[in-house]
Parts: C-alpha cells; structure tokens; sequence
C-alpha cells in the first residue's frame, strides 16, 4: 500500500529525515516511536501529502484514507459545528445530509460518548472531545488506512482505554491498515504488530518481540 524508497527531506541545513526505506502492506498494524523531535511527524505529513520529500520516493496505492493529525485547529472565524465538520469527511457530500447519513454520525457520536454534541460549535469543545469528534471524521467513511499523530494527547484518561480497543476491533475486524504515531507502546502494541523506531533514521523496523530485545541492547548500550 505505501513504499518509501530512499526518502530524504531537509529544512535548508536541517536534515529532518535521511534515507527512509520501508514497506507498509494491507493489514498491516504499525506503531512509530521515537523521542521528540525525531521525525515522526514529518514521516506522517509527507505520507498524506502536507509535505514534500526533499530527495527519493513515496509510493501510494490506495483509495481512501483517514487522518487525525496531532494538532487541532478549529478557527473561530469559521464556526463550523460537530455535525458539519464529521460530514465533512464522507466520500460524497450533499447540501444536506440524509437521515441515514445523521444515523451514522449519531451512532458515532454514541460510540465516542459524545451524542449531546452534534449540534455544537467545535470551539466550545474541550481539546478531548475535539479529538474524539476528528476521530469520527477520519473514521466515517471506513478508510482503507488510518493515520493517526498521537491521537491520545488530548483524550481523558478514563476514555484511552476504549479508544485502544476500537483501534483493535477496526484492525481485526475490518482489516483495516493502521499508523500510529505514539510515545508510549504500553497499552496499545500486541503481539502481531509492527514497530518503527525513527530518530531522523530508521533505527528499528520489525515485530513487537523483536523490537523488545533492540531496546534491551539500546539502553544497555546506553550504560
């Protein structure tokens, strides 16, 4: 589904990225860690197109795909409300949508924990409950992949731990193709995913047993 070849991006002297090589297939479940400023987010922005490589290649095929970045914006100037900014991310629009179309927005919102918030303004959202509303956004039209840049950061803590099991449940159950950006592996890596450690290199690629044993050398090495 995506094939990094050698991809490189640089800001003037700053080499945000070096040498990027890496293959995603269908059903794949991929986690990228790293410490702060690594490169992570640059990674995600040059996958859904915010952002141009510098040097090498990035192959994409497929049709669809869903993304909650890791900073929100909701502009006061534009006042848009939950309802119009979840539509906003259905593969086809209407001037209004359908009653089936507002079936499945306020199912969402009831999987979320969120139904009282359809009709209101994003910017009197909490920052948690605007991740969960982009969520469904990204979520709504069933995405082949699912990019997701630290997607937890704003969430309540009481709410992660179902947002972990809606990610499993659309991993097994739909085969959906996940990226998620996150810093802590500890509620979310299994056994069956793929783990990408990114400090401007590609230090680690491979499963989640492996990458166990390349931190265990990493911090002895460190000592």
């Amino acid at each position: 589904m995506i094939q990094y070849d050698h991809v490189n991006v640089n800001f003037g002297n700053y080499h945000a990225l070096i040498d990027i090589s890496f293959k995603i297939n269908k059903g794949d479940f991929l986690h990228i860690v790293g410490p702060n400023g690594s490169g992570k987010s640059t990674l995600i922005k040059t996958m859904v197109g915010l952002l141009k490589p510098s040097s090498g290649t990035i192959h994409i095929d497929l049709n669809t795909m869903g993304y909650l970045p890791q900073k929100l914006e909701t502009k006061k100037q534009i006042p848009m409300t939950v309802k119009e900014v979840i539509y906003s991310g259905f593969k086809k629009q209407k001037l209004k949508p359908s009653i089936n179309d507002e079936l499945l927005m306020k199912s969402w919102l009831e999987q979320m924990e969120i139904p009282e918030l359809y009709d209101k303004s994003m910017f009197n959202l909490s920052g948690g409950q605007q991740q969960r509303v982009y969520l469904i956004r990204a979520l709504i039209s069933n995405p082949e992949i699912l990019i997701l840049d630290e997607p937890t950061s704003a969430l309540d803590p009481s709410f992660r731990e179902k947002f972990h099991l809606l990610l499993k449940a659309m991993h097994e159950e739909k085969n959906m193709t996940i990226i998620h950006v996150t810093h802590d592996l500890t509620d979310v890596a299994k056994d069956n995913c793929h783990i990408m450690y990114i400090d401007q290199q590609i230090k680690f690629f491979g499963c989640y047993k492996d990458f166990n044993l390349f931190e265990h050398k990493e911090h002895h090495h460190d000592l």
